[in-house]
């Protein structure tokens, strides 16, 4: 590759991994007009990485993704931190608001199916995003912006990417519907400043910071906010959102992470220095 080409590449590295996220991703749903591969961040970043930074970028990338020895807290704040804002956010719905309290069909039915359900959701989300918006995004972004702009930079772009899902009638995105999109942008938002806290944190743990709380988030978020359980899922039965509940926590979220930002006073763990303080 010409140095020219290679420098040009370099500087606009981001755009292009977001044209090609965006390319895999969608290819079923401007070719078919239905489908989403959700591979297509993670082999985005990878061949951005591979074009801008070759084997040495290929070798960071894989020495972030196995990084397990960042302390118990991380593991623990990335496992167990958005559900707990689930939580406090069902609490406020259900005392102040007059909500319904969600039933936790999952935890109470099938509780003991956690760790295979939590490794197959692993599988078909977070290992076909993280090596893109954490893998390439965010080490990238926020060398060059600082964390919060990164985090909200690759929060919008990571909510757009879903497009595609809020056309697709069996998914929880088409319920969330396309005018409470601003509110699901919002959402994907705080948990990027979420995962850039923690990822920076824990040392730049991939794995933490960036699959492990990202397969996490997902996993409260159908066991606490919707009926589904595995049985129902393969029956066909889909799951109705309570979107009060839903737009509630969006916003518990957005006050947790203003507080988060004031304590670490914006860096988010980021050192002047362009290196995540490890833990």
């Amino acid at each position: 590759m010409k140095s020219s080409t290679l420098a040009l590449l370099k500087q606009h590295a981001f755009i292009v991994f977001v044209v090609l996220a965006v390319l895999i991703s969608w290819l079923p749903w401007y070719t078919t007009g239905t489908g989403f591969l959700v591979f297509g961040p993670s082999i985005a970043g990878v061949i951005v990485i591979v074009m801008t930074s070759g084997k040495d970028g290929l070798r960071d990338m894989g020495q972030r993704a196995l990084r397990w020895r960042v302390g118990f807290q991380w593991w623990a704040i990335a496992l167990f931190f958005t559900g707990l804002i689930l939580l406090f956010s069902i609490a406020i719905n259900t005392i102040f608001l007059g909500g319904n309290i969600p039933s936790f069909a999952f935890l109470r039915q099938e509780w003991y199916l956690i760790p295979v359900v939590f490794l197959i959701t692993m599988i078909g989300g977070p290992l076909g995003e993280e090596f893109g918006w954490r893998g390439f995004a965010l080490p990238n972004l926020q060398r060059k912006w600082g964390p919060m702009v990164a985090s909200i930079v690759i929060g919008i772009v990571w909510a757009l990417w879903h497009l595609p899902l809020f056309f697709q009638p069996d998914t929880i995105h088409a319920q969330i519907g396309v005018k409470f999109l601003p509110v699901y942008i919002l959402g994907e938002i705080v948990l990027a400043i979420i995962i850039t806290w923690v990822y920076n944190k824990a040392g730049s743990s991939l794995l933490v910071g960036g699959i492990i709380l990202h397969n996490a988030d997902n996993f409260w978020a159908t066991a606490l906010l919707t009926n589904d359980t595995v049985t129902a899922v393969q029956s066909g039965v889909q799951s109705q959102l309570d979107m009060q509940l839903y737009i509630l926590s969006t916003v518990v979220g957005v006050f947790m992470v203003l507080i988060l930002a004031v304590a670490t006073k914006w860096q988010l763990g980021f050192s002047k220095e362009g290196k995540a303080k490890a833990a």
